[in-house]
């Protein structure tokens, strides 16, 4: 890899929320012959590098849609990543004529921005949605393109947990540092030493967060972050009274800390994809459809409570198919499924959209 590639993986790691693109494409995995199958993925280039390697040991067909090099569950949801992607890339591939059968395997996330339907309808191409997570592809290819129920589900490992740390550690660094060192011309007490202690409490007050609240099933993020301050701010304190004492790193380390929560609390939840946005929710609340951030906006789902007409359902199972929550259970008794758990839902609205008999609503 060479040093333009690397440096550009390395920012679309680290700030993803601008969009890093690659070229929409046909790309061809192993020795795919007419029968091998056809996946999709977005044009976010760190996406389709742990596609391509998920895919390395399968013969197969591998369709980059355009999807303004967002991610693919953000994409999908924030009308980057839609139906219209899918179009486009089928015509502009060439992949009619590489393959007898017609059916793509789309990520599961993808399911927010896709109608199934629509593509079928004007393309002749149906529509599976593959596992959640890349990594499971190879499995559910050798299972018969079948998911297990733990291929369904959305999770937020340390792993992960550690990756949105570090994306929000890398943003909020640079944007203290500069401020920092352009008021430390002004300010000589702002030294080498203060500095390094604020990148400290910068660690703390996000790696700490992101590592231990998600586990903690409260429904208030706010209150969370806020607890964990409380915390902090008492180590701080007892370790200038008792350790080391200097008025000005006590007080410097308060505000700093204090900041850094007001920053992490705004919408701590919806940093992970296991609680649902509370800024999000908000704004839909007052009448709002877009989140704005720093570098762009994003089209906002609804929110609310989801609920579930069950006398209209006819059991296709759509929502059990697509749900990251698994909020879903099929009921062989009278062929219809049943909401549970629905405290769970983080209301991407994959479901409601998806359901072929618009039995499921959010309100």
């Amino acid at each position: 890899m060479n040093l333009k590639k690397s440096l550009k993986l390395f920012l679309g790691f680290f700030l993803r929320w601008t969009g890093f693109p690659v070229e929409p494409t046909l790309l061809k995995i192993g020795n795919p012959t007419k029968e091998s199958p056809v996946f999709v993925t977005c044009n976010f280039n760190l996406t389709v590098k742990r596609v391509l390697k998920a895919l390395k040991d399968l013969d197969c067909y591998l369709l980059i849609a355009p999807s303004n090099g967002i991610n693919v569950w953000c994409g999908a949801c924030g009308d980057d990543f839609h139906t219209d992607s899918v179009l486009s890339i089928i015509k502009t591939s060439g992949i009619d004529d590489l393959v007898e059968h017609r059916t793509l395997i789309l990520p599961q996330l993808s399911a927010p921005g896709m109608d199934p339907i629509s593509i079928k309808k004007k393309s002749g191409w149906n529509v599976k949605f593959g596992p959640v997570y890349a990594k499971d592809i190879y499995s559910y290819v050798e299972n018969q393109f079948n998911k297990s129920e733990s291929q369904r589900i959305v999770r937020f490992p340390i792993s992960k947990r550690l990756e949105m740390a570090s994306l929000y550690f890398f943003l909020l660094f640079l944007l203290t540092s500069a401020v920092y060192w352009i008021v430390a011309i002004f300010l000589p007490i702002l030294n080498l030493f203060l500095y390094l202690d604020t990148v400290l409490i910068l660690i703390g007050l996000i790696y700490g967060p992101m590592l231990i609240l998600p586990s903690i099933t409260w429904k208030t993020g706010k209150l969370k972050i806020w607890i964990y301050e409380v915390i902090a701010l008492s180590l701080i304190i007892l370790f200038n009274l008792f350790i080391r004492f200097d008025l000005l790193y006590l007080i410097w380390n308060i505000v700093a800390s204090l900041l850094i929560s007001l920053i992490m609390a705004e919408d701590f939840h919806g940093l992970t994809p296991i609680f649902k946005s509370e800024i999000g929710a908000k704004i839909w609340k007052k009448g709002g459809d877009k989140m704005r951030f720093l570098f762009g906006e994003y089209k906002l789902q609804p929110y609310g409570q989801i609920t579930l007409e069950r006398d209209k359902c006819i059991g296709c199972k759509v929502c059990i198919e697509v749900c990251p929550r698994n909020l879903y259970a099929f009921n062989k008794d009278d062929d219809k499924v049943d909401l549970r758990n629905s405290e769970k839902c983080i209301n991407c609205n994959a479901c409601v959209k998806r359901c072929l008999a618009q039995c499921l609503e959010i309100k």
